[in-house]
C-alpha cells in the first residue's frame, strides 16, 4: 500500500465526519486548501532551468564528437568554461539516467558519449595491423 499523504488523511477525515461536525469539516477544508497551496509550486527552479540549457549544450557537443570524450574536453567548449568537472559529471548522470548519454571507464578515466556510440579503445591495435602480423 502506498504511503498516505496529509491531503489523503484530511480527505478521509472530512468524509468520515460528514455532516456530524460542520465546524470541524470547515476547518479541515481550510487545512486542505493550505496543503494544496503548499504543493502547487510544481515549476522548475532557476537552477533546474539553467541545467536544462547546459544539458542541451552538452548533448550537442557529444553529438558533434560522435565518440567518447573526457569531461575536460566538454569544459573547453564555449559557454561551458565556467563548469567544474564534478558539475559536468552531475549533468551527465542526469543525461545517462534519461537514456541520452553513456559513460565508460577507460584506464581510470571516465569518458562520455551520446547514447548508442560503441567504445573503441584507442590503445588497441587496429584490425589492419593484426592481420599483417598474422600474415607473417
Amino acid at each position: 500500500m502506498a504511503n498516505m499523504t496529509y491531503k489523503d488523511a484530511v480527505n478521509v477525515a472530512i468524509t468520515a465526519l460528514g455532516d456530524t461536525n460542520p465546524e470541524a469539516v470547515e476547518k479541515l477544508n481550510a487545512m486542505l486548501v493550505q496543503l494544496n497551496k503548499r504543493g502547487s509550486g510544481g515549476g522548475m527552479t532557476k537552477t533546474q532551468r539553467e541545467n536544462e540549457v547546459l544539458k542541451g549544450m552538452i548533448l550537442e557537443i557529444l553529438q558533434e564528437a560522435d565518440a567518447f570524450i573526457a569531461p575536460t574536453e566538454i569544459k573547453e567548449h564555449e559557454g561551458l568554461e565556467h563548469l567544474t568537472v564534478p558539475k559536468i559529471g552531475a549533468l551527465m548522470k542526469q543525461l545517462i539516467d534519461a537514456g541520452q548519454a553513456q559513460k565508460h571507464l577507460h584506464k581510470k578515466h571516465i569518458l562520455y558519449a551520446r547514447a548508442g556510440i560503441e567504445f573503441i579503445d584507442p590503445d588497441a591495435p587496429a584490425e589492419d595491423e593484426a592481420t599483417e602480423d598474422e600474415a607473417e
